[in-house]
């Protein structure tokens, strides 16, 4: 058995749940966000559940450069429907995956588009695939804003409770 540290714990810790520990370094950093290779890499793994061999042509260094300059951008006051279509430019991004980085580096601003919470909104279309920037800041975000004021909670807290709910309710119908 490799002999491994408690630093390599903690990095292993880090990867296995990187909302709880690794983003919220993030979003309190001083300054403009500036992500790491690392840190695109647990996104997607977050976001998507996996990490494949082509992203690595995701975080290469001129796709990472613009991703920290789209991100930098992105906490720009008018600036983020911009921002956000430039994220979504970037291979092996997407609009949905674009809205996850930023929800990593601003949860006061963004939230995940995910088809879960497009279901527990009843908003169309319910593809990810189908919404643009514009949709997302006109139809989808105001949406989960509301929830938060309905259940005076944080953007991060109605998103993931959107999702749950879903997810409940797929149990539901597997289980009568």
């Amino acid at each position: 058995m490799k002999n491994y540290s408690k630093e390599d714990m903690e990095e292993g810790l880090d990867c296995y749940c990187p909302e709880t520990r690794v983003f919220p370094k993030i979003a309190k950093a001083e300054g403009p966000q500036k992500l790491r290779k690392q840190d695109v890499l647990l996104i997607l793994k977050w976001i998507l559940g996996r990490i494949k061999e082509s992203n690595c042509k995701t975080v290469s260094d001129d796709n990472l450069r613009q991703i920290n300059q789209s991100v930098e951008k992105s906490g720009e006051t008018a600036r983020e429907i911009e921002a956000l279509k430039e994220l979504d430019k970037i291979p092996g991004i997407g609009l949905a995956t674009a809205t996850a980085i930023l929800t990593v580096c601003y949860p006061d601003m963004f939230t995940i588009l995910d088809y879960r919470v497009l279901e527990t909104l009843d908003l169309e279309p319910s593809n990810t695939d189908s919404w643009t920037a514009e949709q997302y800041f006109e139809e989808y975000l105001p949406r989960v804003k509301e929830q938060c004021g309905q259940w005076d909670c944080t953007l991060r807290q109605a998103d993931r409770a959107l999702w749950g709910l879903s997810v409940r309710d797929q149990i539901k119908n597997i289980t009568g």
